[in-house]
């Protein structure tokens, strides 16, 4: 049996692939809302939705046999993915980390790379008055402390009690963004003249993540791009496609 640890568009197709080929799996994601696109997709009775920690995703695997675990969580997810390998040790399974391959970016003087979210915070109290962050609903709590001194935008998904939580954290109601990405060099220009915004941040998610339209629209429009690079992770083994996947399981 195989276990997909699902938290992006890449697990998806993963999923996909092996479950057209026939093999035997399940995916796991962390939310209902992940859930639901499995549903969705007529494979909800596959998937389960829920976070785990170590020992609990050693009982998981034991319960369910799991041989093979393929981790296609997102990049920023390093808990997960540090879970998941300790878990494949002491299971004595197989171990795939998907990476998606590293974005290729344009030089410029706007672009700050920082090593993690808590030295974003600190450099966007430092450039910025209008800020759009584009990390996701884990991260607002993070820069909630600038509320006031900055005026914060949120790019999050239309998930309602997300919503709820960044209203609670302060972040103004006109100035949440509920989307689903990613999003067009088109629509982040709408979105960065309409909030007058001079201060984007994002994470280096990949190109799938959207990430180079993000950039280079905000540098096109003379806006700061603060990028957290990733978490620097010794995985096992990783692939940076699909079919390289396939390669290892079929």
């Amino acid at each position: 049996m195989i276990l997909v640890l699902s938290g992006t568009e890449d697990g998806k197709q993963i999923v996909k692939a092996l479950h057209k080929s026939g093999r035997k799996l399940i995916t796991s994601v962390a939310t209902e809302y992940g859930k639901s696109i499995y549903e969705r997709l007529g494979l909800g009775d596959i998937c389960v939705f829920g976070r785990m920690d170590e020992d609990e995703l050693v009982q998981f695997m034991d319960d369910n046999n799991i041989e093979l675990l393929i981790d296609a969580t997102h990049p920023y997810a390093a808990n997960v993915s540090l879970n998941a390998i300790n878990a494949c040790n002491r299971k004595d399974a197989r171990y795939i980390r998907f990476q998606r391959g590293e974005t290729v970016l344009p030089e410029s003087d706007l672009i700050h790379c920082v090593a993690d979210v808590n030295a974003a915070v600190d450099k966007c109290a430092e450039i910025g008055q209008r800020i759009m962050l584009t990390t996701g609903f884990n991260n607002v709590k993070d820069f909630a402390r600038l509320n006031g001194d900055k005026e914060l935008i949120v790019r999050i998904l239309p998930i309602a009690n997300h919503i709820t939580k960044c209203v609670e954290l302060g972040i103004a109601p006109a100035n949440i963004v509920a989307m689903q990405g990613p999003f067009s060099t088109e629509l982040n220009t709408v979105l960065y003249k309409h909030f007058k915004v001079d201060a984007m941040v994002t994470k280096e998610s990949g190109a799938e993540g959207g990430v180079v339209e993000k950039v280079q629209t905000a540098i096109d429009n003379g806006i700061n791009a603060i990028l957290i690079e990733r978490p620097n992770i010794n995985y096992p083994s990783v692939c940076s496609t699909l079919d390289e996947v396939l390669d290892h399981v079929l």
